[in-house]
Parts: C-alpha cells; sequence; structure tokens
C-alpha cells in the first residue's frame, strides 16, 4: 500500500520529532486511523491534549498493516473520542493515542533550528504533501540550487517560530495534499549529518486552494485492502479466460465424438 511506503520515508527522517512510535504489534506501521474519510496519525506535545471529557466518536478504523508481502488484511473498527475543546476533524484520541488529523500542523515550543548552525535563506516553490511533522514539496522553483532531494521533493521542517499565512482550517495551520506553497525558509546544519535541513520560517499559498484531503488522498486506493488472488487473475483477462474455456469444451467434445465413433458396430458395406 502507498501508505506503508510514505510512513517509512518519513519516520526515517524524524529523528526525535514529534510522532508516537506505533506499538511492538505493528513494529512496520505507523499508528493511523481513519474517521469520517479523514487521516490521522499519532502525535504528542504541543496545545492540543487529550482530556478525559472527550465523547465517543464512531466509525473510526484502523487501516490493515500490510507490510509483508501477500498481506492483505483490511481496516478494523477500534474506539475513539473527541478532544475537549478541539474539533474531531482536527484531532480525536484513539488507541490511548491522540490523533491529529492528516495536514494538520501544531508545532507549539517546538524549535528545529535547536542543535544545528543557522545558515541562509531559501525560497522553494512548488506542490506539497503533508508528512509525520514535516512538509515535502515539490520543487518547481527555488533561488538556492537544492541538492539531496527525494524523488525531486525538498523536505521542508516547520516549527512553532514557522507563520502560515492564508493556509488554516478549524483555526490550525492545514496544507491539503497537493497544494500549491511558497516556503521561505532557512538552511540549517545539524553536525555530523549529510545535507542541510530546511526549516520553514513562513509558508502562504501559491496557487488556489485545495480541497481537504480525503483518506485515499494520503494512503492510497487499496487502503482498505487489495482484491482478493481471484480476481486480481482475471480481472482484465475476460477475453484470454473465455478463448481458455472455449478450447477446454472443443477439447472435450472432440474426444467425446472420437469414443462414440469407436464404439458404433462396423458398418455392413
Amino acid at each position: 500500500m502507498r501508505w506503508i511506503a510514505l510512513v517509512g520515508a518519513l519516520l526515517a527522517g524524524l529523528a526525535g520529532g514529534a510522532v508516537v512510535a506505533p506499538p511492538a504489534a505493528r513494529a512496520g506501521c505507523a499508528l493511523l486511523v481513519v474517521w469520517h474519510d479523514r487521516a490521522y496519525v499519532g502525535f504528542r506535545g504541543g496545545p492540543i491534549q487529550a482530556s478525559p471529557g472527550g465523547i465517543p466518536v464512531h466509525g473510526a478504523e484502523q487501516p490493515g498493516c500490510n507490510d509483508t508481502v501477500g498481506a492483505n488484511e483490511g481496516p478494523t473498527r477500534i474506539a475513539a473520542r473527541s478532544i475537549d475543546g478541539v474539533p474531531s476533524e482536527v484531532a480525536i484520541v484513539a488507541e490511548g493515542h491522540s490523533m491529529l488529523g492528516w495536514g494538520y500542523f501544531v508545532e507549539a515550543g517546538r524549535d528545529e533550528t535547536r542543535g544545528c548552525s543557522l545558515g541562509g535563506p531559501v525560497q522553494i516553490t512548488g506542490p506539497a504533501r503533508a508528512g509525520l511533522g514535516l512538509l515535502n514539496v515539490s520543487v518547481d522553483d527555488t533561488t538556492v540550487r537544492l541538492r539531496h532531494l527525494l524523488h525531486g521533493a525538498a523536505q521542508i521542517f516547520p516549527d512553532g517560530h514557522t507563520r502560515f499565512d492564508g493556509l488554516s482550517r478549524r483555526g490550525f495551520p492545514y496544507i491539503a495534499e497537493g497544494q500549491r506553497v511558497r516556503v521561505d525558509a532557512r538552511f540549517c546544519k545539524v553536525p555530523g549529518s549529510i545535507g542541510t535541513k530546511i526549516v520553514a520560517r513562513r509558508i502562504s499559498p501559491a496557487g488556489p486552494i485545495v480541497a481537504p484531503s480525503t483518506a485515499e488522498d494520503v494512503l492510497g486506493a487499496d487502503w482498505r485492502g487489495r482484491p482478493g488472488i481471484v480476481s486480481r487473475t482475471t480481472r482484465g483477462h475476460a477475453l484470454a479466460a473465455a478463448i481458455v474455456v472455449l478450447l477446454a469444451a472443443l477439447g472435450i467434445g472432440t474426444a467425446l465424438v472420437r469414443h462414440r465413433r469407436r464404439s458404433l458396430p462396423p458398418g455392413t458395406g
């Protein structure tokens, strides 16, 4: 599934970040939840804190952890509840964790420049994909040549000092999948690292505001599980299957005719 590769790549770039580690039983996959066709990811810290007074929210599902060859696990219904004072679209509680809606950024108190040497400015423009505490921006334009891109995308790290202009929902910074953005940032060199971290100082829209992301936008079309082996084998091959059946029928028919001829009495002339 697309989300496994996505989450794996993002986790690799988030050492020391604000992401909740997945339970041991699901070590290969991050903790993700889908509710009302929205994806949520586990987090800790920031201004949103779970409270005991939240009311149940029904219909939450945890996608299957299909991180092994041949796995085809469907989603599982799980218990979830709201967080007092926070719209459920922004965050809920599930599996004992606070879950932040994918695309929302809650970075209060976080400083991505801590422990690194601050460098010069850079402005990057392109379509964005939200991540786990970071933003991947496919580089259409940049004021400084960038190295160490991931499939043509720069990894941008927002923090508590990042200003989001014109990009918010429900009172919280929000960036939908594919939203074209302009990022004003600073380079930040971490001792001993390869490449330079890019820390956002201002993020603003560089195109029309994109509609909120659905679970399919984030996790891929097959997040509910892939079709069964039989349907995968025959899908798109109806003509070939029909030909095989026809040939088999002709073979059986020919054999029956030959058998019938051999069983008839010889002619009398």
